[in-house]
């Protein structure tokens, strides 16, 4: 399924870390994505350290923002 690049890539993760990436490969095999551009993808996941740790969620920080203001209808787009 993976290319070999993207099983080179996955042989250095830990355990849990492979079997997400394995498992975002299939997705993308579901989605009818081409092996190569899935492999591609499985890479760039792990190049850009964006593999979820197993059982931790993480987010992003949001800064606080000030209260919403409520809109006025003028503010409304009609599609």
């Amino acid at each position: 399924m993976l290319n070999e690049k993207a099983l080179k890539v996955l042989a250095g993760l830990s355990e849990p870390d492979a079997a997400y990436c394995h498992k975002m490969a299939k997705h993308f095999a579901a989605m009818g994505i081409p092996q190569d551009k899935a492999s591609n993808a499985v890479c760039a996941l792990v190049e850009a350290d964006a593999i979820p740790e197993a059982g931790v969620t993480k987010w992003a920080s949001v800064p606080a923002k000030k209260q919403a203001q409520p809109m006025a209808v003028e503010d409304l787009a009609y599609a």
